[in-house]
């Protein structure tokens, strides 16, 4: 049971991770995208953007992924990380259970 929560868990965290690493890598392909009509790949090629000026003068923007490869890697890296650090953790605190419990001899 307590692997199918530290997995649920790690689940959790390894999503909300990979959101802000897409986010913040989106983000700053954004700023970096300055020409228009020039497409930005981010996150190792897997978003994209691109900026495109109208016939009326307004500028379009044209976002999104382009592989999705890239994501799913993070996802699964922070996702062992995590199983990784919990599972170390929870084995910590059991030998220093044991520790404490043992008899001074």
């Amino acid at each position: 049971m307590k692997w199918l929560l530290r997995f649920t868990v790690g689940l959790t965290v390894s999503f909300v991770v990979t959101m802000i690493v897409v986010v913040t890598s989106f983000i700053t392909t954004m700023f970096s995208a300055s020409e228009i009509g020039v497409r930005k790949f981010g996150l190792f090629g897997a978003l994209f953007f691109e900026p495109h000026e109208q016939a009326n003068g307004a500028t379009a923007l044209e976002i999104g992924v382009a592989n999705g490869a890239p994501i799913a890697v993070v996802f699964a890296a922070s996702l062992v990380f995590y199983v990784a650090v919990a599972s170390v953790l929870e084995r910590l605190k059991l030998h220093k259970k044991r520790l404490l419990q043992a008899d001074p001899d």
